[in-house]
């Protein structure tokens, strides 16, 4: 079951990009268990359905005009209902001002099975480089 259980989780984290990059927040929170977490960089936590859509919708429609989330390079590790996973990220995008960009980082994810799905505890973003340096 470890194949089908790193193929629903790889599903989960596409889904997870699809659902952010079309502002469909409440469809991105609920990727998260009830307890879900978004990690930033520098250390801002949001936590629960309703913090993850305020956070993504402040951030996500004050700034950007367009983005796609671009991931690569999973390592999925599962043990039993639990799993880790590593992520490249590669986002693009166009901000309100019309500027374009890219930004690179690094997921750290923690994810659940809960009632047979597959859910986001903890997502934890790490920023690289990126344009605007």
């Amino acid at each position: 079951m470890a194949v089908d259980d790193t193929h629903a989780i790889r599903r989960l984290k596409h889904e997870y990009c699809f659902a952010i990059d079309a502002g469909n927040y409440e469809e991105w929170a609920a990727l998260f268990t009830e307890d879900g977490r978004f990690v930033r960089d520098d250390g801002s936590t949001y936590e629960g359905a309703d913090e993850l859509y305020e956070f993504a919708n402040e951030l996500f429609d004050s700034a950007f005009d367009r983005v796609a989330h671009l991931v690569t390079n999973p390592v999925i590790d599962v043990d039993g209902d639990d799993a880790t996973g590593q992520w490249y990220l590669f986002l693009l995008f166009q901000d309100n001002d019309g500027n374009v960009g890219w930004r690179q980082a690094k997921y750290n994810d923690q994810y659940r099975k809960v009632d047979g799905t597959w859910r986001v505890v903890e997502s934890e973003v790490t920023y690289g480089v990126r344009t605007d340096d």
